[in-house]
């Protein structure tokens, strides 16, 4: 049975175990462990996440929402997420023996090999017959190179249940670490032959045909697994690596560009790509990949430093400099790349600067070779040349983390960037299944509820940082409507902050701001005018700054457009008013968790990043579930190296809605 057919056996089976549970007052809790099981075996895990958070709510201690939220969150590559899951369920039902399963394959997953074993040996003994968990401690075993001990494990499954394409598979790959090829390929076929349709297998026979040069062999083997699943980026990249050894330059380059169609973020091929090219002289092309691989992981030292020897094959010597630069400051004891600077320096006639260079190569030389009776000239030649680098690298791609399917919210490209801003909204006429899809983003609190319950004109108010999908005609009439109704009240402090918030939904970020500096007159303690006035102020002073960025970067001559670096002489913004409109909401209500949050992201764009956590910190303390406040302090975290309590923010944050975490954790998290 395949990887993904166990699991959904797994997930199904337990159904049976869910529906006898219910009994009058779990009705609620039933309804949504059913509705996210549905939402899992559709693959849409993010909306099973949200379900399984929902019969929570309901029953705080249901182990089954626990476990299946787990499996959710495995699936969306949350690993820590998932196994934290699994630990509730052993806590509620210490006999589950699923969830000891399951937590041990997280565990493997973040490379915690012995606590991995311990749970699949508890499970074991609570299940001696269990075949998966054989196979997982099997498989757990091979990443500690325990190959005898592993082909115990998984002889054993196959006497439990001898048609496991799963151990089949394993055993295989074990016997190949083992250097028995023969019997690897019997066990793969068997695999095979029992699951046909499980692409790893495909996948694994032609690696291991291409270890064994049988080359034709393999690429058959990849285009069988190509059929299965055309769109698994990680059949292309080992394709492409047999197409190398057989020499076949055109057809390698054309499966890498396969897979950076797929995957637009494999730095790794887009590397291989680069050098390809620059094997085939093809250097202009060569450069843009290179520059892909740098956007994509900006501390990569070779990309920098082989772009410096293409760019000097392009007469472009300083560039070249520009590029050892970077590559030194990532490497400051890169021997090579002081030798090729020296040379690109020499060429665009820095005498003293090529002659410092030279000075720094030989002294980290001269400490790592005892033999010093080579010339300079010969020393040089050896750590200038980039033959080193200049190698296909096939092991280090993350191709296995997950699969490129339409919906997978953790391959979705975005570019990552903080949540925006909490503002207090208008709850304009839309369908519930708007509001639905925004749960995770709508917000009330004390003084909102009870404004609510007291408003004249039947307003409703919340909190939420995402934009409502409303008719601008609609909410323009429903404005000027509840203006007039308010002001034939007298109550013109609550017009003006209709106004201003209608306006500021609109964009209309002047009126906005005008209609609040009205209300404020009124009423200076409105902390609802005031928040949206600071997060007005904040958005536009932003969208200010943005547009003189790019107006600065273009000029017009008589021969059209040219660009232009960047001038520095524009200051960024200070976002002194939005701060001290956050300052006062905090100094009338302490608890104004949608301030503090707010003065965070002030705090984060202007790079003061303590106080940003601090103030994020609070945030979550006041509203814990405010899935934003985690997301926008892992970012944080993950520029400060603090990746560990990143990834529990992260996946925190996407347990409370927000799925953009899970990009974020299959890119720095799910390794």
């Amino acid at each position: 049975m395949s990887r993904s057919l166990r699991k959904f056996f797994i997930l199904f089976s337990f159904i049976s175990l869910v529906f006898p549970a219910v009994v009058h007052g779990q009705i609620n809790y039933q309804h949504f462990i059913v509705s996210g099981q549905i939402a899992l075996s559709e693959k849409n895990y993010t909306q099973a996440i949200r379900d399984f958070n929902t019969a929570l709510e309901a029953k705080p201690r249901g182990f089954e929402a626990y476990f299946l939220r787990g499996i959710a969150k495995f699936s969306l590559g949350d690993y820590q997420g998932a196994a934290d899951d699994f630990t509730q369920t052993i806590n509620i039902h210490p006999l589950y023996t699923r969830a000891y399963q399951y937590r041990g394959i997280c565990l493997d997953r973040l490379n915690d090999y012995s606590h991995a074993i311990s749970d699949f040996d508890y499970a074991l003994n609570l299940d001696p017959f269990d075949p998966q968990a054989f196979v997982a401690r099997g498989d757990t075993k091979m990443h500690l190179h325990d190959y005898n001990d592993a082909l115990k494990d998984f002889t054993r499954a196959l006497q439990l249940d001898p048609k496991s394409g799963a151990a089949y598979l394993s055993r295989g790959v074990a016997y190949h670490m083992l250097k028995e090829d023969s019997l690897a390929m019997k066990d793969i076929n068997q695999s095979i032959h029992y699951d046909y349709f499980n692409v790893d297998a495909w996948v694994k026979k032609g690696m291991i045909h291409t270890e064994m040069d049988s080359l034709n062999q393999a690429i058959q083997d990849y285009n069988q697994a190509a059929k299965i699943k055309p769109d698994y980026p990680f059949i292309y990249f080992q394709r492409a690596l047999a197409y190398l050894k057989l020499n076949d330059t055109v057809q390698t380059i054309r499966d890498y560009k396969k897979v950076v169609r797929l995957d637009s973020t494999n730095a790794l091929t887009f590397y291989n790509l680069a050098l390809l090219e620059s094997m085939r002289n093809n250097y202009w092309s060569a450069l843009r990949y290179y520059g892909k691989v740098i956007a994509i992981n900006p501390k990569n030292v070779y990309a920098y430093y082989n772009r410096g020897i293409v760019e000097l094959k392009l007469n472009e010597p300083w560039r070249a400099a520009m590029d050892y630069t970077k590559a030194l400051d990532i490497f400051p004891d890169f021997a090579g790349a002081y030798v090729n600077r020296s040379y690109a320096r020499m060429q665009y006639g820095d005498t003293l600067g090529s002659k410092e260079d030279q000075n720094k190569a030989m002294a980290i030389i001269a400490k790592v070779n005892d033999n010093t009776n080579k010339t300079p000239r010969e020393l040089f030649k050896k750590y200038g040349d980039s033959t080193y680098f200049n190698k296909i690298i096939q092991f280090e791609a993350d191709f296995m983390s997950g699969e490129m399917r339409k919906g997978r919210v953790q391959f979705t490209n975005i570019n990552i960037r903080p949540m925006p801003n909490f503002y207090v909204v208008y709850s304009l006429p839309l369908p519930d299944s708007i509001y639905d899809k925004r749960r995770e983003a709508i917000f009330f609190d004390k003084k909102i509820s009870l404004f609510n319950a007291k408003n004249q004109v039947d307003r409703k108010l919340f909190y939420t940082f995402r934009n409502l999908p409303f008719s601008p005609r609609n909410a323009r009439k429903i404005m000027a409507s509840s203006f007039a109704q308010l002001l034939r009240k007298h109550d013109s402090t609550d017009a003006y902050l209709v106004s201003g918030i209608i306006n500021g939904m609109l964009r209309n970020y002047h009126s906005a701001l005008s209609a609040y500096d009205s209300c404020l007159l009124l009423s200076p303690d409105n902390i609802f005018a005031l928040l949206n006035r600071g997060a007005t102020r904040y958005d536009l002073e932003e969208s200010i700054y943005s547009e003189r960025l790019f107006n600065s970067s273009i000029t017009i001559s008589r021969s059209g457009f040219q660009g232009k670096k960047i001038s520095s002489d524009i200051p960024p913004p200070t976002h002194a008013l939005s701060l001290a409109d956050y300052n006062k909401v905090i100094k009338l209500d302490p608890k104004m968790a949608f301030a503090y949050y707010n003065r965070g992201n002030l705090f984060l764009q202007q790079k003061k990043f303590k106080e940003a956590i601090k103030d994020y910190t609070m945030a979550l303390q006041l509203e814990p579930k405010m899935g934003a406040a985690y997301y926008n302090r892992a970012l944080i975290l993950l520029y400060l190296k603090e990746n560990k309590k990143a990834c529990e923010d992260l996946s925190k944050a996407g347990e409370l809605g927000i799925s953009d975490a899970y990009n974020v954790i299959k890119r720095y998290c799910a390794k």
